[in-house]
């Protein structure tokens, strides 16, 4: 039986939430909040040096101010939505390597189990052999009781704690 105590034995704690609650600004996270105040700072840059015309291949294309306008804004809000699924894009990798590092402390944890009880029962195995030996090279009373009562041990006839102590 693993011990509780033991740290190899137990289960890993359960994977870290989400970042959302460490968030400067709700759906960004600093990065994705940096690239937002860029957008932001280079959608003012565009409103105020000059949004009545698009240069486009050297050319010259006049715009009404008020399409320069929408489109400054339209840019920025682009800018924040690419920030925001970038976010989710970083927080899904994070989440990823969360689960895939608790799966292996898991799985370590669980080989670690496996190993206890291979040897435990390689215990058994080993004190079922010396016993019998025992009892084929002297074949007294006191031996053969040692292995019937080993014997019963393993098959759960008797409980560990009331069993005889003669290995």
């Amino acid at each position: 039986m693993p011990d509780p105590e033991d740290p190899v034995s137990q289960e890993p704690a359960a994977p870290p939430e989400s970042l959302d609650s460490q968030r400067s600004w709700p759906g960004l996270d600093r990065l994705g909040l940096l690239q937002a105040i860029g957008g932001l700072f280079l959608g003012l840059i565009a409103l105020f040096s000059s949004y009545d015309h698009i240069v486009v291949a050297g050319r010259s294309l006049p715009l009404q101010q008020q399409w320069g306008l929408l489109f400054i804004l339209a840019s920025v809000a682009t800018v924040v939505v690419d920030a925001e699924l970038a976010t989710r894009t970083r927080d899904r990798a994070a989440d990823k390597a969360d689960r895939a590092a608790y799966e292996a402390d898991r799985d370590r944890n669980r080989a670690a189990e496996s190993r206890e009880r291979q040897v435990e029962s390689l215990k058994r195995l080993h004190t079922a052999a010396v016993l019998s030996a025992r009892v084929q090279l002297d074949p007294s009373a006191i031996n053969r009781a040692r292995l019937r009562a080993f014997l019963a041990l393993i098959s759960g006839e008797i409980p560990p704690e009331s069993g005889e102590n003669g290995a």
